[in-house]
């Protein structure tokens, strides 16, 4: 179904616009709700090593009276092919070991030939509230390790001068990207208090987009984005409702897939019996930017290797 633009719907497109940079989002509300947890995440290629270092840091954020968080869930990949790995320093815990408003910090080395690193965690805090984040990073290119330039022995002979008039090398020319790199999707993320909907807007220029929606109540709908489509599916909701959405895109034969869970941020303000809109302030903001973060982080990873595969084919 396509979607007004709506105030919920700006909020949404203004979080999934700056996912790809985004490590997570702070917002103010009542201390019942306002926690939130933050992946931040830096990286740099050991050209000692020819690996990838990747630094993270993962922050739960709450107000004064709370004190402690835990892990719950931890999700660590690499990619690609995408395979498990495992932190030490985020490992799931019955007692309350983190302290809030501090960084936990971790640093993975990750093979110079892989494109990809995935951490997705679920926090519990001491008062019970509990909320689930994530972040990806994207490597360019390939790190590899430097050689050093072999030194040539003392009783090697010394090269002779070239022949004057020799005609230089000509430059190879770099190839280019095509000029039809495919264009990427924006995430539709909207809820209110009895509803959640979520789907894609698919540019003229994109990839075709498999949508397979599996929610907690056993439900499984299945919707295709064609390129140019704005296409979503909106789900009856209420406290502890989430959706499994699978995104599929296929590239020059080869296909990619990502799954991410969406759980049903329900507004604070639900309770007096009034409904209509999710207030765009406190945790209900947090969530709903959190929810398009989650769409678009997910979009992101597949349109980058999706892209990539078919610049390979084209370049």
């Amino acid at each position: 179904m396509n979607l007004s633009k709506s105030p919920l719907r700006r909020v949404a497109g203004m979080a999934a616009g700056a996912v790809l940079g985004l490590a997570g989002i702070a917002v103010a509300a009542s201390p019942a709700y306002a926690t939130d947890a933050v992946i931040g995440k830096s990286v740099d290629c050991d050209k000692a090593t020819g690996e990838w270092v990747v630094d993270w840091t993962v922050k739960g954020n709450a107000p004064e009276g709370v004190n402690k968080f835990r892990f719950t869930e931890v999700k660590s990949e690499i990619g690609f092919p995408v395979e498990p790995t495992t932190l030490a320093e985020y490992t799931v815990t019955e007692d309350f070991k983190h302290p809030t408003n501090e960084d936990i910090k971790a640093r993975q080395r990750i093979a110079g030939d892989k494109n990809l690193a995935r951490l997705a965690v679920k926090v519990e805090f001491d008062n019970k509230h509990a909320v689930d984040a994530s972040n990806t990073v994207n490597f360019e290119g390939k790190c590899e390790k430097k050689t050093e330039p072999s030194t040539p022995s003392s009783s090697s002979p010394a090269p002779e001068p070239s022949t004057p008039g020799s005609a230089s090398p000509t430059p190879s020319e770099t190839p280019g990207l095509p000029d039809d790199v495919p264009g990427e999707p924006e995430a539709i993320f909207e809820v209110t208090c009895d509803t959640m909907t979520v789907g894609f807007d698919n540019p003229a220029d994109g990839f075709p987009l498999d949508l397979r929606y599996e929610t907690s109540k056993g439900e499984v709908r299945e919707v295709t984005v064609a390129p140019g489509e704005s296409k979503s599916e909106t789900f009856s909701a209420t406290e502890g409702f989430s959706i499994d959405l699978t995104i599929s895109v296929t590239a020059e034969g080869e296909t990619f897939s990502e799954t991410v869970n969406l759980a049903y941020p329900q507004p604070a303000d639900c309770e007096d019996g009034e409904g209509g809109g999710l207030p765009v302030t406190g945790a209900a903001a947090g969530g709903i930017a959190g929810g398009a973060a989650a769409l678009l982080a997910a979009g992101g990873v597949l349109f980058f290797l999706a892209r990539r595969r078919k610049v390979k084919f084209t370049a």
